[in-house]
C-alpha cells in the first residue's frame, strides 16, 4: 500500500511540475497569455499556480523523506555530504533572498524594485540558489521521477527569469533597465 501511495505522490508531483513548466513556457512564447507573475485581475491563475507549486514542493518532500527513511546509505560518504551541503546552503540562501525580497514581491506584487543585498550581485539570487539546492536534492534522492521533477522545477525557474524580466520592465521601466545594465542575470 505504501509503495502505491509513493508512486501516486511522485506521479502527481511530476505532472504538477510539468504543468507549471508548460504554462510558463507558453507564456514565454505567447506574452499575451499571463500566468506569472499572476495578474492581479485574474486571481484564479494565482490559485492554480499556488496549488500546483505546493503539490510539487510537498510531494517532493514527502516522497524524499520516505525514500531516505527506507534507503541504506552512509551519511559520511563524500557524495552524500556534498548533496546535503548543496541542498541546505542552496535552499537556505533562496529562503533568505525571498525574505529580503519580501513574500508579496516574490509572488508578483509590485512593492518596490530590490537592488540591494544579494540582489546587488545577481538579479536572480533566489533562482540561482534554488538551482544549487535542487542539485543537492537530486544527489540525495537519485530516483528518476524525483530527478525529472527537479529538472522541471529548475527549467521552470529558468523560464520564469525571462517572463519576470518582461514584467519588471513593464512595471518599473527605466530603473529596471538600468539595474539590468549594472547587475548580471545570474552571477
Amino acid at each position: 500500500m505504501i509503495d502505491f501511495l509513493l508512486i501516486a505522490i511522485i506521479m502527481l508531483t511530476f505532472i504538477s511540475s510539468f504543468s507549471l513548466l508548460a504554462l510558463g513556457t507558453y507564456e514565454l512564447i505567447n506574452p499575451a497569455f499571463r500566468f506569472w507573475p499572476p495578474p492581479e485581475d485574474q486571481p484564479r491563475k494565482k490559485i492554480v499556480f499556488m496549488i500546483l507549486f505546493r503539490i510539487v514542493v510537498y510531494g517532493l518532500v514527502i516522497y524524499s523523506i520516505m525514500y531516505l527513511l527506507r534507503a541504506e546509505f552512509q551519511l559520511s560518504t563524500p557524495a552524500i555530504l556534498l548533496a546535503i551541503l548543496l541542498f541546505a546552503c542552496g535552499l537556505a540562501t533562496a529562503l533568505g533572498a525571498t525574505i529580503a525580497l519580501g513574500w508579496a514581491n516574490a509572488l508578483g506584487s509590485k512593492e518596490g524594485l530590490r537592488i540591494d543585498g544579494m540582489f546587488r550581485y545577481s538579479r536572480n539570487p533566489i533562482y540561482v540558489a534554488t538551482w544549487f539546492g535542487l542539485t543537492g536534492w537530486a544527489l540525495l534522492v537519485p530516483v528518476p521521477p524525483v530527478i525529472a521533477t527537479l529538472m522541471n522545477w529548475a527549467l521552470l525557474y529558468l523560464v520564469a527569469i525571462f517572463i519576470e524580466e518582461r514584467w519588471l520592465t513593464r512595471k518599473y521601466g527605466e530603473p529596471f533597465l538600468e539595474y539590468c545594465r549594472e547587475v548580471r542575470r545570474f552571477f
